[in-house]
């Protein structure tokens, strides 16, 4: 039973998994942190694999291409430019793993591009995620409330006070004198926590 991790760790195609498996657990723990499982056993895989691709030959520009790649894919996550990074990144990754071994067993072709290309995947759903959670964001803040309707409950002459979404806030008229007690208005503007409001047609 000795020969299994003895083979496991001499075989550069199990080393590529194991090491794309470290990265997005390590990823994984990152993004929500206190999992601590997520942590382990990222940090396990990647030094299991770090270990049996130092017992091997590895060429220094492959690994190179490697980190670059994984940079610039990572580097969708924060700043998505449509898959144009992640695209360029799955490149540089599945070309450095074509050579990143110099001996006669090299990682095989298919076992390249499956990885890469599941780890490009991967990646382009975690950036679209973080677009969405960014979009998310500005429903959340005063800025959601532009352009939505809000009723006077105490006469705006021209200031006053409004209930919009369940709470009282001061607004300012705009564009007419008055507005009594029970009138539609909509927002323009926020400032602090004062609103620029005209009534609904």
């Amino acid at each position: 039973m000795n020969f299994l991790p003895q083979y496991i760790l001499l075989n550069p195609d199990y080393l590529v998994l194991l090491l794309l498996a470290g990265i997005l657990l390590l990823y994984t723990e990152f993004n929500v942190p206190g999992t601590v499982l997520p942590g382990a056993l990222g940090a396990l895989c990647t030094m299991l694999a770090l270990f049996g691709l130092s017992r091997l030959p590895v060429s220094p520009a492959a690994v190179a291409l490697l980190v670059v790649g994984l940079a610039v894919m990572l580097l969708e996550l924060k700043a998505p430019t449509h898959g144009l990074l992640a695209f360029t990144g799955t490149a540089l990754l599945i070309w450095g793993l074509l050579h990143l071994i110099l001996g006669p067993t090299p990682i095989h072709p298919a076992v390249a591009i499956a990885a890469g290309l599941t780890f490009a995947a991967i990646t382009c759903w975690l950036a679209w995620i973080a677009l969405l959670a960014r979009r998310n964001k500005s429903l959340l803040g005063p800025q959601a409330m532009l352009g939505k309707l809000a009723i006077a409950r105490t006469p705006l002459n021209p200031s006053g006070q409004v209930e919009i979404r369940g709470e009282l806030w001061q607004a300012t008229l705009t564009g007419a004198p008055s507005a009594l007690p029970g009138t539609t208005l909509i927002v323009d503007s926020v400032t602090g926590l004062h609103l620029q409001v005209h009534r609904a047609e």
